[in-house]
């Protein structure tokens, strides 16, 4: 995750992922949808064929509960708000 959203979710090529806009969706279900099945049109990898469902679980409760990261450490707001 590293990679592409930087430490703390912050963002770099990815999106940041502290904050209260969201692409795909910001519930739980949404997350780990989009961590197993990824968005290859975004550059984002499926996860669920090197990951349990039990790890992307994880990975998605772990998303969920970063704190905020504001520009400049953070990158901009991409999608939209949610709360």
């Amino acid at each position: 995750c590293v990679s592409c959203h930087m430490e703390k979710g912050a963002g770099g090529v990815g999106p940041n992922l502290t904050d209260k806009h969201w692409l795909y969706g910001n519930d739980i279900k949404g997350v780990f949808t989009t961590v197993s099945e990824g968005k290859p049109e975004n550059g984002m990898a499926a996860w669920k064929a090197l990951l349990s469902a039990d790890k992307i679980q994880a990975v998605a409760s772990y998303i969920l509960q970063l704190e905020y990261v504001a520009p400049p450490e953070g990158q901009e707001p991409q999608g939209e708000e949610k709360e």
